[in-house]
């Protein structure tokens, strides 16, 4: 992946340091990941491999037998890609809300304190 730029000043929470901008940007690039795989998951579903493909040797050889097996623990596992990177781009997205309200909280309070 490409690196996502850092153009905000970190929110400061203790020690930890949190660019609510970088990590916003980079549950959007998690969103279109899950987004792409989950069109490639789809195209790969389109056009499933049928036994006659394999020929008379692949029948004698159950070859069709042993692919579909192979196919569905590999569509399992790419079930659970898409839904771990869509979930993992939820999370980010609330992270970065979070941090983000707490860095909106602050300068509205020294605007108020420079006010006085």
């Amino acid at each position: 992946m490409n690196e996502v730029p850092r153009t905000a000043a970190p929110a400061r929470t203790g020690r930890i340091a949190v660019d609510a901008r970088w990590v916003e940007l980079y549950a959007k690039r998690v969103d279109e990941a899950a987004e792409e795989l989950s069109r490639a998951r789809t195209e790969l579903r389109a056009e499933p491999v049928r036994a006659q493909s394999f020929g008379e040797l692949g029948r004698s050889l159950r070859s069709a037998e042993a692919y579909g097996r192979a196919a569905a623990m590999l569509n399992g596992q790419l079930d659970r890609a898409c839904e771990v990177l869509t979930a993992a781009a939820h999370g980010l997205h609330a992270v970065a809300e979070h941090y983000g309200s707490q860095e909106d909280e602050a300068v509205a309070l020294i605007k108020n304190a420079d006010r006085r």
